[in-house]
């Protein structure tokens, strides 16, 4: 059994080093007729065997796993030297004191750890013991560099001119669409909506004209969960954001939830409610997990949804009971809405990883780059995600059928190695190509927004820390208020006073000094990664 910890590099071991001094007895005065230059004669010596440490919070979390194993053999083979992999896997609750404790003594630091936003890890820069990967990376990082975005760097980049994080798991730029109902637009004689007015018109019509045929109306227009995401066909469509900073035409920063254009769409929205065209259930708060809105979309009782791209595998279980339940049934995904200024767009994904990978200073960093390098290759974070075809899945027609069971793939390790410099393009084999297509035509369907939304890259905001709870309080009271008919629209006025006194000032005055200084350390990222990471790529 492999020790949990292990951050000691292995030397040499006795064998390489007799090989090592043959080598030098056997030189060109030898009587060797070889040539100087033959391969054997040169990688005589082999390289010194690795064993690196590394924390897992993805999968199963199962020791000594086929996934462990096959990436040691996947390692040996490409790097050509011995690579041995200890996992420390974190526990499901409390992982932050888990990763402080670790990190709190060189004997026993991770060679590399994985974390999620954490305020210790500017204390581990300050304390030097997490290394700059800029090097590391430039020698033997192509796939990781090659993989992630100019953008995604940025927000793991020190404004030093270094970087000590590789991004884990990073969203696909657009993972959210406009869902409708295709059979019900044939049955009604509709075509795609391309307009926020022809969007309501269909949603009545799915409301009021029988698009089920059972002559009852018992059906909705829109539904969703309780996030203000489910409705931004409206909000999205007047170029705003309740969850978001925005900016403004004069180069400031803004609360997305105080812009004049919220309470248009709130007001447009609370009507669309008041007519029984949006359902009711999305005004409850309990109605939160995906677990609830995949019951309400399989129940094939509502025409559109704000949701996600992935509901179009077939293995997605909303997908699956929907079709059980409605077998002449047939979503669509469309373009976003255009608003009355002609404005449309998606919602852009975070473009920051969730989590990310610092390399300690137990170890060298070129041998954990190398590591991670091999991991991030689309075949190997196949392997690791999905296991070999043809024993633990096979590809019919592009859709991939696991053929193992959950337990046995929980045996197997399958997923161990997730969030770990996680691929989303085509090497995620659950998504079906066409899939994998509609990812990536997010990307240019949310770039409108993309361009407006004031993303911060830095996670000490002590203000909004302080303030938001409120904040987001007093927002949801008044727009759910709003929506449900429970607040007249002069609500969003008050709330919009209430805002300032609930801190709002303080608040807007951080987000754009914060977002005027992230402006000024871009410019100088920029020309850092024209010089360090473009030349590499």
């Amino acid at each position: 059994m492999k020790k949990q910890i292990k951050t000691k590099w292995l030397g040499l071991t006795l064998a390489g080093m007799m090989l090592l001094g043959a080598a030098c007895s056997n030189g060109a005065n030898s009587g060797n007729n070889a040539p100087a230059n033959n391969e054997t004669a040169n990688t005589a010596a082999p390289k010194k065997a690795l064993e690196l440490s590394i924390t897992l919070n993805g999968g199963p979390k199962t020791p000594d796993s086929w996934a462990e194993k096959t990436l040691e053999e996947q390692l040996t083979d490409k790097l050509g030297r011995q690579v041995t992999i200890d996992p420390i896997f974190l526990p499901a609750s409390e992982v932050d004191t888990k990763i402080n404790l670790l990190m709190s003594a060189k004997n026993t630091r991770p060679n590399i750890l994985w974390t999620g936003d954490t305020k210790e890890y500017t204390k581990w820069v300050q304390a030097g013991i997490v290394q700059d990967l800029t090097p590391s990376l430039q020698k033997y990082g192509k796939e990781i560099i090659d993989y992630y975005t100019k953008d995604t760097l940025f927000y793991h980049w020190d404004s030093s001119g270094k970087l000590y994080q590789i991004p884990g798991d990073v969203a696909e730029a657009g993972t959210m669409t406009t869902i409708i109902r295709k059979d019900w637009l044939d049955k009604l004689g509709l075509e795609v909506p391309k307009t926020l007015d022809e969007f309501v018109n269909t949603l009545r019509a799915f409301t009021n004209d029988d698009p089920d045929g059972n002559g009852k109306k018992d059906t909705y227009g829109l539904s969703g969960d309780y996030f203000f995401r489910s409705l931004a066909p409206f909000f999205y469509a007047y170029g705003v954001d309740p969850d978001a900073f925005i900016k403004q035409d004069d180069g400031s920063i803004k609360y997305g939830a105080t812009m004049p254009q919220v309470k248009t769409a709130l007001q447009q929205i609370a009507q669309l409610y008041g007519e029984g065209v949006i359902d009711p259930r999305m005004a409850s708060a309990a109605n939160i997990t995906n677990e609830k809105v995949d019951e309400i979309y399989a129940s094939g009782k509502v025409g559109a949804f704000y949701r996600w791209v992935a509901n179009f595998n077939p293995s997605s279980n909303a997908t699956i009971n929907f079709k059980q339940s409605n077998p002449g049934g047939e979503y669509m995904a469309i373009d976003p809405v255009a608003g009355p200024d002609g404005f449309k767009s998606d919602i852009p994904s975070a473009p920051r990883g969730w989590c990310y990978l610092v390399v300690t200073d137990t170890g060298s960093a070129d041998d954990a780059v190398q590591v991670l390098n091999v991991i991030a290759s689309p075949e190997v974070n196949s392997l690791l995600r999905f296991g070999k075809e043809g024993e633990h899945y096979t590809m019919d027609n592009g859709m991939y059928n696991r053929t193992v069971t959950p337990d046995e793939a929980n045996k197997l390790g399958l997923d161990n190695f997730s969030w770990v410099i996680t691929r989303k393009d085509a090497s995620n084999l659950s998504n079906l190509p066409e899939v994998t297509e509609m990812f990536e035509y997010k990307f240019k369907t949310s770039q409108p927004m993309r361009d407006k939304i004031a993303v911060f890259k830095a996670t000490n905001r002590p203000q909004w820390d302080k303030y938001s709870t409120d904040i987001e309080k007093a927002r949801d009271e008044t727009f759910w208020g709003i929506i449900t008919g429970k607040l007249g629209i002069d609500a969003f006025d008050k709330f919009v006073s209430q805002y300032q006194q609930l801190g709002g000032k303080a608040v807007d005055e951080e987000a754009n000094s914060l977002y005027s200084a992230q402006e000024e350390e871009y410019a100088k990222y920029d020309k850092w990664y024209e010089e360090n990471i473009t030349p590499y790529k």
